[in-house]
Formats: C-alpha cells, structure tokens, sequence
C-alpha cells in the first residue's frame, strides 16, 4: 500500500516540503503546525517554476483545483487553485489549517465569519471581516474555524493560480458553500480536476 500519492515525476523541493511536514508533524503540537510549516512553504514557494504549466491550466468559466501531493493518511493536500480572469470563488470553508500563496496573476481574498450557531439547516449568517489584495509570492493563512471561511477574486487579466497546502484531502472532504445576501449554506465535495473518482486517487 503507498503511503502517499505524488503527481510525477516527484520534483525535489515538493519531496523535501514532505518529509519537512512530517517531521513538523511528529515534533509540534497540532496548535504550532501551522506556524511551523511557514518557512517550508516559503522555501516551497521560492522558485515556483517547479509548478509547470499543467498546474496553472484554467477551465472555461470554473475554477480548476490541479491535485499535485495527497498523503495516505490523509492529512496533507497540496494542489493548486486556478480561477479564470476576472472571475471568483464561491464563499467557502476548508474545515482544516493550511496556507496558500500566489505564484501566478492577482487576486483579492474576502474573509468570513459565521456569525450563527449552524443549528439550522441550509441557513447561515456569515459576515465580510476583511477584503485584501494579494501579491505574487504573498503567503496567506487558513486556520480553522477563525480564519477558515473566504473567497477569492482574480483581479488580473490573466488567470490566478494559488499554490494550497492543506492539512486534510480538502478534494474529498464534505463542506460548506455560502451564499452570504441569503443566508444560505450548502454541503458541497470539490474533487480535483485530474482525479477520477476523487477519493480513490494514491488509495487501493
């Protein structure tokens, strides 16, 4: 059984951010992951070109999510987020920690905050706390629940390609999309672009 699943061919600074994961891992407590895994994100992100150009393909009107690293556990997803010109996410969560940086265009990252207590099905009060331009190169956090629900808009004439490590398989994980004028919620599961059958993709 393998333990992970790599898009090759398997690029050195990808593999190293790995083992630097799992020994992050195996010596922090789960509250200093996410700090901790700032430093090899960064080195990640040091020269992007790694990430070729399979990685930054839009989709015509939808936004592509390229699976690149998704561990057996699972507990570690890295892929990249590709949102057409001008275009926008849907408001969402991730339900887990991770970070996401920029390696190709602009964007603008709106955060939320849910503001009731999820008791209600299909219903949500979620608040705009922030609305932030995001540079190349620019690391920003995802910490759940405080800082877990956003969306993003590319405000660049050429598609925005974020690079997202995340400490679940986001792809396969059940959560919620948010339409904040009527305080509307619906589960949602994402998949990848490049995985058929989403969940079985590095598993038997």
């Amino acid at each position: 059984m393998a333990d992970s699943f790599y898009i090759e061919p398997v690029e050195p600074v990808l593999k190293r951010f790995v083992e630097d994961f799992r020994n992050i891992v195996a010596r922090e407590d789960r509250s200093e992951v996410l700090a901790a895994l700032r430093a090899p994100m960064e080195q990640l992100l040091y020269d992007p070109t790694w990430i070729t150009e399979q990685f930054r393909e839009p989709l015509p009107d939808t936004t592509a999510a390229w699976a690149i690293y998704r561990s057996q556990e699972p507990d570690l997803c890295i892929f990249t987020m590709v949102v057409p010109p001008m275009a926008m996410t849907k408001v969402h969560n991730h339900l887990t920690d991770g970070w996401v940086g920029l390696v190709q265009g602009e964007q603008v990252e709106r955060k939320f905050m849910r503001r009731d207590d999820g008791s209600r099905p299909g219903y949500a009060e979620i608040e705009l706390v922030s609305e932030d331009p995001i540079g190349l190169g620019e690391l920003t956090p995802l910490r759940h629940p405080d800082e877990d629900i956003h969306q993003v808009i590319t405000a660049s004439p050429i598609p925005s390609v974020s690079l997202h490590v995340l400490c679940n398989d986001l792809g396969t994980v059940e959560r919620q999309a948010f339409e904040p004028d009527e305080n509307e919620v619906e589960d949602f599961v994402s998949g990848y672009t490049n995985v058929d059958g989403g969940s079985l993709i590095g598993r038997p």
